[in-house]
């Protein structure tokens, strides 16, 4: 796929200031050093597989933008020595990422005790969480990445023709589906209704969540972020007695931690769910939302889970998704689709192979994979109803959590955040190991 879809578009759109900036990370802990050049090689296969690229604009009004060859790699950032993990993690992520102008991708290293550090982190226009685990894997082992069908020279006359052709299939779709959407909305009273609703979702504000957002930043506000390992045997056993999954037990657990943080006597929450679709581009995702208390049974959970995963988010009443790639910017982040009030995103990133531990021959103790807000303002988080968000992953026998909380209403502690992670996971005898 050489041309954005139109995830990658509002991705895009969030690195511009539309909406909360997103990135996504990995993150390596080994117990032994790991040679420079070995990382020096794994930044060059990155710069060589799928994360380098960039972003141009086509010549054609109404074509979708392109990607093309990155050629200017960023080369491997070393730290001084550090002692929390957790925290240079947050440091590697909060680095300006340009997925049009370059880099869009950085990676970084730091000796940690006996052995080192490691964060790569890429803009998620660039990938999504399963196309950076692809990237960082054919990066780390010997398998050579496949060559590249992009270009390398965005000013082609191949290029401008495929510009010409691409803008012509793209507005023959919006226009004619666009008209006959409109038409409809006049005969079909069910369109009008799943319009309105869709609407209201977009425009909903955090006070209309349920919260009371301050006028100006609670004093010391800053996300903060967590990570935390549970035994893979633990957590799939709770999950099962108790009639769930794994990825149900994680929903409960976040909602546990959404109601914690707000004191929410145990109130329902609604999270926000993304899920893979048949999609080109380097985000194939959609976003579901379900609605869950923190002691709502798990087969509950799941049953409510099973009937959200029928109905990803799309545009509403047969408008076309593709009018997010023509019209402007501001437009475009508030047709967007939204999950409307959801208090919490929880991705489930899923297992990772075992080949992406291994870097120069030396395999890590720990494995994170999450996603970031780079620059995070606070009025970019008061203007979201989204209060954190969570992921989890399998690798090596043990699930990780990493819980990133936005919540514009409270300046938020580390401390406080793990004793709710804490608390959330011993409702379902879970005892987390914080990084």
């Amino acid at each position: 796929m050489t041309r954005l879809s139109v995830v990658d578009e509002i991705f895009l759109r969030t690195h511009r200031g539309y909406g909360i900036p997103v990135a996504m990370q990995g993150i390596w802990v080994f117990d032994e050093p790991i040679d420079r050049a070995a990382l020096d090689r794994a930044d060059l296969e990155l710069g060589q597989g799928a994360l380098g690229v960039r972003i141009v604009r086509p010549r054609i009004p109404g074509a979708r933008r392109r990607w093309v060859r990155a050629t200017d790699p960023a080369g491997v950032t070393w730290s001084d020595p550090i002692t929390d993990v957790a925290a240079w993690a947050d440091h590697c992520a909060d680095v300006p990422l340009d997925p049009e102008f370059g880099p869009g991708w950085r990676l970084s290293a730091a000796p940690h005790g006996t052995g080192t550090a490691v964060s790569v982190v890429c803009s998620h226009v660039v990938a999504d969480a399963r196309g950076l685990i692809a990237a960082a894997t054919a990066a780390v082992s010997d398998a050579r990445p496949e060559p590249s069908h992009l270009v390398d020279d965005e000013h082609s006359d191949e290029t401008g023709a495929a510009d010409l052709r691409d803008a012509a299939t793209v507005l023959g779709r919006v226009i004619g589906r666009t008209a006959a959407a409109s038409a409809s909305l006049g005969v079909d009273p069910d369109r009008r209704a799943d319009l309105r609703r869709y609407l209201a979702a977009s425009r909903s504000t955090p006070g209309a969540a349920g919260r009371s957002v301050p006028r100006t930043p609670p004093v010391g506000w800053a996300p903060v972020s967590v990570v935390a390992d549970v035994p893979a045997a633990d957590f799939e056993a709770r999950a099962q007695g108790d009639g769930g999954t794994p990825n149900v037990l994680f929903l409960s657990i976040v909602a546990g931690v959404v109601d914690l943080l707000r004191r929410g006597h145990g109130a329902p929450v609604t999270l926000g769910v993304p899920m893979r679709v048949e999609a080109g581009g380097a985000n194939a995702l959609s976003v579901t939302a379900v609605r869950a208390a923190p002691d709502t049974p798990l087969p509950d959970v799941r049953a409510a889970a099973r009937t959200a995963y029928r109905h990803p988010l799309t545009a509403p009443a047969g408008f076309p998704d593709e009018l997010l790639h023509v019209v402007p910017d501001r437009w475009a982040a508030a047709l967007a689709p939204s999950t409307g009030r959801r208090d919490a995103l929880c991705s489930n990133i899923g297992d990772l192979p075992d080949a992406v531990r291994h870097i120069g021959g030396i395999t890590a103790q720990r494995v994170a994979t999450r996603a970031i807000h780079p620059g995070l303002r606070w009025d970019q988080a008061a203007a979201s109803p989204t209060v954190l968000s969570a992921y989890v992953s399998r690798c090596a026998g043990t699930y990780t959590v990493s819980v990133v909380v936005t919540d514009p209403t409270a300046a938020h502690t580390s401390a406080a955040v793990r004793e709710a992670v804490t608390a959330a996971a011993a409702r379902h005898q879970l005892t987390p190991r914080f990084w």
